[in-house]
């Protein structure tokens, strides 16, 4: 393992951008940049990034609205079409990385939604999710008064923050156990 700052790079999976869920993203970010991470984010909403940007990464933070009890259809065509090292693909971004998951959704009744994906990423990918992931309902955003912009409320920033942190340690443990890299999907 290097001394070299880890890169977590953050995928934007909503239909817009630059709406609530990256508000949820950029305070996880916060929090990995804190812990000493050089970070990123980028929007799914213009496709797909090149997977060698995918492979520079050491960790993910996956974000999506939750519509109808799912991710949105941007952070699904992205899973849809990312190389996981199987029939005949060489690369596998995902494979043997940490991810911390970030959902955003009008009331609370979505939050299982995050089981869904973590299914996804830990079982089809053989990522490593940090859990429990991060659920950001509307009350969890706040619309300051003096009208600046859009915030997360203290309780979720803090949550957020610690999830940024978290992943950066969850990354370093996987990138010191060769045994956690070399997980792979079975099928």
């Amino acid at each position: 393992m290097t001394d070299a700052p880890l890169k977590i790079l953050a995928l934007d999976g909503s239909p817009g951008g630059s709406g609530r869920t990256r508000i949820a993203l950029d305070a996880v970010l916060q929090g990995a940049a804190q812990a000493g991470a050089t970070v990123e984010a980028l929007e799914l909403a213009g496709g797909a990034p090149p997977v060698e940007r995918l492979l520079a990464a050491d960790a993910f933070v996956l974000g999506s609205p939750i519509y109808r009890a799912s991710y949105a259809t941007p952070l699904k065509a992205f899973l849809d079409g990312c190389p996981r090292g199987m029939w005949g693909e060489t690369e596998a971004p995902l494979t043997g990385r940490g991810v911390a998951l970030v959902a955003t959704g009008a009331t609370w009744h979505h939050y299982l939604a995050l089981d869904d994906l973590r299914n996804v990423l830990a079982g089809f990918f053989a990522a490593h999710p940090l859990s429990p992931g991060l659920y950001v309902p509307g009350e969890g955003f706040v619309d300051p008064e003096d009208g600046g912009p859009r915030r997360l409320a203290d309780a979720f920033a803090q949550a957020a923050t610690a999830q940024g942190a978290a992943l950066v340690a969850l990354a370093r443990a996987v990138a010191a156990a060769p045994e956690l890299r070399a997980i792979t999907p079975q099928a």
